[in-house]
């Protein structure tokens, strides 16, 4: 076989494979990504700010993971951002969905600490007994 003949074969076989690739994957994020509360088990409140990249066709959704709960809808790469007013005193996860899939696409976490732990009961206090 000609060397030129031998590569134009291979080549055309990789084209098919091509086609029948996986998507790319969503690319997708949440800023920031950690709400930090003064004290353990308070209501963490905070403004997260979501960005996306999802393919041009298709009906996808924003949800807050927990419920299943949607934030929003969008038709193909419309809207690529959005802010949410978070308030939560536990890690939270959100995710990406195509319209009529079961598994996400993308998921990210917000991520709730506290700077000090939940008051301890103070050992020196009065006792009536």
């Amino acid at each position: 076989m000609n060397r030129p003949h031998h590569w134009l074969g291979v080549a055309l076989l990789m084209l098919p494979m091509t086609a029948w690739s996986e998507d790319e994957p969503v690319v997708f994020t949440a800023t920031p990504e950690r709400c930090i509360a003064l004290h353990k088990g308070q209501t963490c409140y905070q403004d997260i700010h979501f960005r996306w990249q999802t393919p041009d066709i298709g009906q996808y959704c924003l949800v807050l993971t927990l419920g299943q709960r949607q934030l929003m809808c969008w038709d193909g790469n419309a809207v690529q951002q959005f802010q949410y007013a978070f308030e939560g005193d536990k890690t939270t996860s959100f995710s990406l969905f195509r319209d009529g899939e079961a598994l996400p696409l993308a998921q990210v976490k917000v991520v709730v600490t506290w700077i000090y732990k939940a008051p301890k009961q103070s050992r020196s206090g009065w006792r009536l007994f």
